[in-house]
């Protein structure tokens, strides 16, 4: 004989209160799911029961409590069961959301045998908004054990579950989340405090790159000048044809070695993130005349015509970086150069206005606008391929060893970033039928020379215009202290001052350039100081000066003759005091033009 007990329903109301009052004392959802399998299962008297939630993303019933032989010991489940939507009893009841109850489960296909058989089984869903979100499920030993009261009880305590059920799934989602949430905030504090040291370390790095490229531009610059500045005395001597021959093929390429350096020097100003434009009015057609009168001489020895096409609408006045819009222009006419044997260059500039407003600050008159340059030829053309490649660092179209075309391959990678500074771009293409053409744009401003303020006289001093015409007037006998610690520039600079009929004294370092100009029995006119030398370099040397000046009413001009040519060194020697700025390798026109304009 099989005994059932069975509640009353007063019994159960009071089951219920008690559930009730003990499920607001419950705020884990381990908490709530045991409360229900040790105090209301056992309560009605059920053998066996399991209480799984629904994960919506997998489509996965997972058990998280149970009550009799399925009770793991320390309320741990080791090995949950796992139950897909749809599949089995409880799968069937998740997926239509409507409780079941069986009274034979050996006549129900579905049944799934897990540790036991038992012969009935009652699966009720946990209903939220509409929504199943987990099942309660309960099995006996006896068939027909459970009775349709069952299953309203049942029902009802899984209703009365389910809220809480989901506030506390909530919370433990959010505690989860906060928890990850604070892991990401910690890894992330990691990574900051990594990121700022790896920054310090860059800009240290950074740094010392252009304290590095400062000593190299000085140290190949010095011997460069020695090498340019001799070889342009010995061409003024005496002579036979063949030694102007080889004096004339040494300046050649000393001349194309220089072109190198600047070029390695603007790379690594541009990868060290130095490199600035120095934006001022300028007159365009200058610009353009200036640059295309060069290669027209090389193009009439060469056979080839160098023509340019200006639009009309291009104002006169322009405000912008004009050198860096010249070392783009003469890179890609080089460029077409080397690869145009006969035929024609041309260079097509157009204007294009542009909507950006004017800034507020801006003179009157003075408005946005964009230049699209052309470099047209009628050369080889371009490789077939990706065209972008030629615009990396150190890549040429023909990298083999037997190429026909040299170079450093920099020419266009520079190109590139000074058009990318001027908020421009630059790309090519091939011409039909030959040849081929580079385009680049900038951005710029019309400019009111009227409204835009005056440069002061030691700014002009310090960036001096290049005359190819020497002063005019004759220049007086000057008395000169140079300081260098070169012997090579020693050398040159005292035939050269002496040829244009100067006095010079001589100091190796800035301390003996102090020393000299205090004691000398003749006061100097000028003084050309070097800016590295040892134990006192030219910065101090002249800031020293400047303090002793200030006892008297006199000021000796003082020209600045450096091989550094990054950006900085020449705010440095205005700050320094200095009058002006010359680097080297010297421009002679230059320099007998500043000693003229300070003396």
């Amino acid at each position: 004989m099989n005994f059932r007990y069975e509640l009353t329903p007063d019994e159960f109301l009071k089951l219920i209160h008690h559930f009730a009052l003990d499920l607001l004392q419950r705020s884990t959802l381990d908490e709530i799911l045991w409360l229900i399998a040790d105090r209301v299962i056992a309560g009605m008297g059920f053998e066996d029961c399991v209480i799984y939630l629904l994960d919506h993303e997998q489509q996965l019933l997972i058990q998280k409590a149970a009550y009799g032989p399925k009770n793991p010991e320390g309320r741990v489940i080791k090995d949950a069961i796992t139950i897909p939507v749809g599949q089995g009893i409880v799968g069937s009841v998740a997926k239509h959301a409507i409780a079941e109850r069986i009274a034979d489960t050996r006549l129900d296909p579905r049944y799934i045998v897990d540790d036991d058989f038992r012969l009935s089984e009652l699966a009720v869903p946990i209903m939220l908004q509409g929504k199943c979100i987990g099942v309660i499920d309960t099995e006996h030993r006896q068939a027909g054990f459970y009775t349709e009261r069952h299953e309203e009880w049942l029902t009802t305590i899984a209703s009365i579950a389910a809220t809480k059920i989901s506030d506390a799934n909530r919370s433990e989602e959010l505690r989860k989340t906060i928890k990850k949430l604070e892991n990401t905030r910690k890894k992330l504090d990691k990574q900051a405090e990594e990121l700022k040291l790896a920054t310090k370390n860059a800009e240290s790095a950074n740094q010392a790159k252009s304290d590095f490229m400062a000593t190299v531009s000085h140290e190949m610059r010095t011997p460069m000048n020695g090498v340019l500045g001799m070889t342009d005395l010995l061409l003024e001597t005496k002579l036979d044809a063949e030694q102007f021959e080889f004096i004339q093929a040494v300046k050649a390429s000393a001349g194309g070695l220089l072109k190198i350096i600047d070029q390695i020097l603007d790379f690594s100003s541009i990868e060290a993130d130095s490199l600035r434009l120095k934006n001022r009015p300028f007159k365009f057609d200058e610009l353009i005349d200036e640059t295309l009168a060069i290669f027209q001489i090389q193009g009439r020895v060469e056979g080839i015509m160098v023509c340019s096409e200006i639009d009309q609408n291009i104002p006169a006045w322009l405000t912008g970086d004009a050198s860096r819009i010249r070392q783009v222009l003469v890179n890609l006419i080089n460029n077409s150069f080397k690869f145009t044997r006969e035929g024609r260059i041309d260079v097509i500039v157009k204007f294009m206005p542009l909507e950006e407003s004017r800034q507020p600050n801006s003179a009157p008159g003075i408005e946005p606008m964009q230049l699209h340059f052309e470099v047209r030829d009628t050369g080889v053309g371009l490789p077939d391929g990706d065209t972008e490649s030629l615009f990396s660092a150190f890549t040429q179209a023909d990298m083999s060893s037997t190429r026909t075309y040299g170079g450093t391959g920099l020419g266009l990678a520079i190109s590139r970033e000074l058009v990318e500074l001027m908020d421009g771009r630059l790309w090519c293409k091939n011409n039909e039928p030959n040849g081929c053409s580079f385009f680049f744009t900038v951005k710029l401003e019309t400019a009111n020379p009227e409204f835009y303020p005056a440069t002061s006289n030691a700014e002009k001093e310090l960036i001096p215009t290049v005359s190819s015409q020497s002063p005019s007037g004759k220049q007086h006998k000057l008395n000169i202290l140079l300081a260098d610690d070169s012997l090579v520039n020693q050398a040159l600079m005292r035939a050269l001052l002496a040829k244009w009929g100067h006095d010079v004294s001589v100091a190796a370092n800035g301390n003996d350039a102090i020393k000299i100009w205090q004691t000398a029995e003749k006061p100097f006119d000028l003084i050309l100081m070097d800016v590295l030398m040892p134990e006192c370099d030219g910065l101090e040397a002249t800031a020293r000066i400047r303090e002793l000046e200030q006892e008297s009413d006199r000021h000796i001009p003082i020209i600045a003759l450096t091989a550094q040519t990054l950006s900085g060194d020449r705010e440095s020697c205005l700050q320094a005091g200095m009058d002006a700025y010359v680097s080297k390798p010297l421009s002679r026109e230059l320099l007998k033009g500043l000693i003229f304009r300070l003396t």
